[in-house]
């Protein structure tokens, strides 16, 4: 009887075996002539996505014998921070604010600051050549912040002024007084989207001056005259008229749920910030209507608010100033 011979079938699978060895002994054959590295990165685990390189360098600007660096990390909330080195020496590193925008000198080159923060312009008034890197990000710490810093005799930091929902277009630094140094002129936001929508929300100025090692409120500069009686008389009845018409389908509601109009809250604060805190609760009897409730609630709510404000504890002390015959109204960089 004759074998029968191998059917196609088995000679493919005997083929694939023959390719299938030849590539084995390829593979260590070629292993075998590489070098050790070479071989170890081939037998371990593919390697992992490398991470990203990390922040770049956006810009870098020379003051003197100091160089300041402004990094930007596109990944995670695309912060930004800045370095401050003289030599090889790290003076100052900023914290990194997410989308945030850095600037050496004013945030805009044609903002109305920029001439006052050049590099090297003396903001205190002592001579010395001062810094600034102004700051704006979104997110929780929106929004504009002054860094400063004095480079001579010796690096040290001037502080920071956050200001909060001010526009940097705004001209902010001023001079007020002629022989003495610069100040800033901001908003606080401490009444910002309380009880109204933030287009209506009052922001009472504040001046700052440099004074005893940090920013504070110049009390000499914010107290203001008292407002006339019959001036006082009039705004308080305007406040009543407009309380009046916003709670005119329900007359008896009680605060918080009454609707008060903001300028009410807003003349207080006027008042507070001039130092006539006296007049502002003067105020706040004359305009409230008789028929709505809560009165003293609202007080109360007030003055909590008002405490938050972060320049709170200089302000009260506005009232024990000495009141001046006439201050002069800020003036962009005069």
């Amino acid at each position: 009887m004759i074998a029968a011979g191998p059917t196609t079938a088995d000679r493919f699978r005997a083929l694939a075996r023959a390719a299938i060895l030849f590539a084995a002994i390829m593979t260590i054959t070629a292993l075998a002539a590489a070098p050790a590295s070479a071989r170890q990165r081939h037998l371990s685990r593919p390697a992992a996505t490398p991470k990203s390189a990390g922040p770049t360098l956006e810009s870098e600007t020379q003051v003197g014998a100091y160089d300041v660096s402004i990094y930007r990390d596109d990944h995670g909330c695309g912060g930004a921070y800045f370095e401050i080195k003289r030599g090889y020496h790290l003076e100052y590193t900023s914290r990194s604010l997410c989308d945030a925008a850095l600037r050496v000198g004013a945030l805009v080159a044609d903002d109305p600051d920029e001439r006052f923060l050049a590099p090297g312009h003396d903001l205190t008034g002592d001579g010395h050549p001062d810094l600034v890197v102004t700051g704006y990000s979104g997110g929780v710490n929106c929004c504009l912040t002054y860094y400063m810093f004095e480079l001579e005799p010796k690096f040290r930091s001037l502080g920071k002024v956050q200001l909060g929902d001010d526009d940097h277009e705004s001209p902010h630094f001023v001079r007020l007084e002629p022989d003495d140094g610069l100040q800033i002129v901001l908003h606080d936001w401490t009444f910002a989207r309380w009880h109204t929508d933030f287009a209506d929300s009052p922001a009472p100025l504040v001046i700052l001056e440099y004074r005893g090692g940090r920013w504070r409120v110049a009390r000499h500069l914010m107290r203001q005259p008292a407002p006339s009686a019959a001036n006082l008389q009039s705004k308080a009845n305007n406040s009543r008229v407009d309380a009046m018409a916003a709670n005119y389908n329900d007359p008896y509601r009680v605060w918080p749920d009454a609707k008060m109009p903001s300028e009410l809250w807003a003349h207080m604060l006027n008042l507070i910030y001039s130092g006539h805190p006296d007049l502002a609760w003067k105020f706040a009897d004359m305009a409230w209507p008789a028929r709505v409730g809560g009165k003293q609630r609202f007080l109360a709510d007030f003055r909590a608010q008002l405490s938050r404000s972060p320049y709170w504890d200089e302000i009260k002390a506005l009232a024990e100033s000495p009141s001046p015959a006439a201050t002069p109204s800020p003036k962009p960089n005069s």
